[in-house]
């Protein structure tokens, strides 16, 4: 998973709602560099309509859509119904709010210079189940799986050179310098997101080498182990951090 444009459009619907921003601020800031997003199956409308319609869906429900990143056996804050469940497992990102769920699909035209076409499927959604996820939690969560996915990493030697570390890192150095949020999102919100999307980043390139260090079938496995928590701990920091609203 890389940039995740379901999370930088419930930071900036949220800042909308409660007047910090211009509906057109929110269009222009989700939609970045693509294409103009579309929106299919919205209650009301039988051809795919803007993202601008979905907006003010949202806003006609009152409740704040809200960023969430399933993933399988991890489910936390996604609610049904299974339609939902199912494509928000599949794309890893979700917008939800009571009435009104977004699923993103993104086609990158490669090798072509087309912008990207992002596509969301709309979901009528049930009330959200509970899920606490604090700012603060969510960062200590995060600074701790670090250490303890280094030293397991560490003990069995399965962690890739320290050339092969350095190489990961430079890659990914940038990964958190500029993330899409509004101007006014929470400071500490911002940190912790840059922190998540520069490990996110080394992740996704551990993902394309997953042998690494691991010279052998267990060894593969005891490394993928270790990461396993740390990835968690990145997810759930991202979508902490995406949702979080100013003091």
């Amino acid at each position: 998973m890389s940039y995740v444009r379901s999370g930088a459009l419930a930071a900036w619907a949220q800042a909308w709602l409660v007047g910090r921003l211009s509906l057109d601020e929110v269009l222009d800031a989700t939609t970045g560099d693509d294409a103009p997003h579309q929106v299919v199956g919205l209650a009301g409308f039988d051809e795919p309509v803007t993202l601008r319609e979905a907006l003010v869906a949202w806003r006609r429900t009152g409740a704040a859509p809200r960023l969430v990143l399933p993933a399988p056996g991890d489910v936390r804050g996604l609610p049904g119904p299974a339609p939902l469940r199912a494509a928000a497992l599949d794309a890893g990102e979700a917008v939800v709010a009571p009435g009104l769920a977004l699923v993103p699909e993104v086609t990158v035209h490669t090798p072509s210079s087309a912008p990207p076409t992002v596509v969301w499927t709309a979901f009528v959604a049930e009330a959200l189940p509970h899920d606490h996820l604090d700012l603060r939690e969510a960062q200590y969560d995060l600074t701790t799986t670090i250490r303890e996915s280094a030293s397991a990493l560490a003990t069995a030697g399965v962690g890739g050179s320290s050339a092969d570390v350095a190489t990961l890192l430079s890659g990914a150095r940038r990964a958190g310098d500029q993330v899409n949020v509004p101007p006014d999102h929470p400071s500490s919100a911002v940190a912790l997101l840059s922190q998540a999307e520069r490990l996110q980043a080394v992740l996704d390139l551990v993902a394309e080498d997953p042998v690494g260090g691991a010279v052998h079938q267990h060894g593969m496995a005891v490394r993928a182990e270790a990461l396993r928590p740390l990835a968690t701990a990145v997810r759930r920091a991202r979508q902490a951090a995406y949702n979080a609203l100013p003091a």
